[in-house]
């Protein structure tokens, strides 16, 4: 007797999507983290080094003219936190519209998001003091978040979730050269603006790195859950039948079960009908017709 093909997934994925992953996604990305966060707590409090970093920020004086001060604040302002979380929904949405790929939307958004929020949780915990600019005050929040840079490792965490996404070596090229190089201007600008230490910037890249190893991990789970619960593997007829029917696992094991019953009925001579009965009289049902292998 042949029997149907069943799935042995809970949520099975017609594509073959997924983003580059480490094999220990977790603990690799952790060590970095941890590493980077104990070097900050040593930095933050070893005055020499402060010192002598404060000698490379006053190195840069001479280049901090009033229309350069002005372009390297604008650039470094536009990497703040907000902004970075609004440019992360932008090119979600630049995605969905240019690539119409839900699943590699979806995928960047949540590598980066994952990545950004760990950079920056990173930032409260070695809570390294700003360098402070004489004549000149910041925000209790500027003071204590400087390692890693939050715009550089949010320009750096960008920069390799598209990365990641990419899917053809030409794009992945195109978005490394324009996105290394914003990085590097957002860097600049870092230090100009004397926003941050050439250690907290250096820290960015193996922060940025983690973080997306980590959130591809993560992005590798969540994104085809959410491809199946919404359909967006499926085409319109398929969405609607999944829309009636979201449990299409679970209506397929009754569809089995109805057909071996049947087939022992069919054995007895027995004719299947289902009990239930209206003013009409019984309700029957099409079952699937089983065929024996020929002999």
């Amino acid at each position: 007797m042949s029997f149907p093909a069943q799935s042995t997934s809970p949520s099975p994925d017609r594509t073959t999507w997924r983003l580059p992953q480490l094999e220990h996604w977790v603990i690799v990305p952790m060590i970095v983290i941890l590493a980077i966060g104990t070097l900050g707590r040593i930095v933050s409090f070893t005055p020499q080094i402060g010192a002598a970093e404060s000698q490379v920020l006053a190195a840069l004086e001479p280049v901090r003219s009033s229309m350069m001060l002005a372009a390297a604040g604008f650039v470094h302002g536009a990497f703040t936190a907000p902004m970075i979380f609004a440019l992360i929904a932008a090119l979600t949405a630049w995605l969905v519209v240019v690539r119409r790929s839900a699943r590699d939307a979806a995928g960047f958004a949540v590598t980066a998001v994952v990545a950004t929020a760990l950079c920056f949780m990173l930032q409260q915990v070695v809570g390294r003091p700003a360098p402070v600019i004489p004549g000149e005050s910041l925000t209790a929040a500027e003071t204590a978040a400087s390692m890693p840079a939050g715009a550089v490792a949010g320009a750096l965490v960008i920069t390799l979730a598209l990365l990641v996404s990419a899917r053809q070596h030409a794009k992945a090229l195109v978005v490394l050269a324009v996105g290394g190089s914003v990085s590097l201007v957002v860097a600049a600008a870092t230090l100009i603006t004397s926003s941050a230490y050439f250690v907290d910037i250096a820290a960015a890249l193996p922060v940025a790195w983690a973080g997306v190893a980590l959130g591809c991990g993560v992005a590798n789970r969540a994104v085809p859950a959410m491809a199946y619960r919404f359909g967006w593997d499926l085409n319109e007829a398929e969405r609607k039948i999944n829309y009636r029917n979201p449990d299409r696992s679970v209506a397929y094991a009754d569809a089995y079960a109805d057909a071996q019953h049947a087939g022992e009925t069919a054995g007895r001579g027995a004719v299947a009908v289902d009990g239930r009965h209206d003013a009409d009289g019984p309700i029957t049902e099409e079952i699937p017709v089983i065929r024996h292998d020929a002999a």
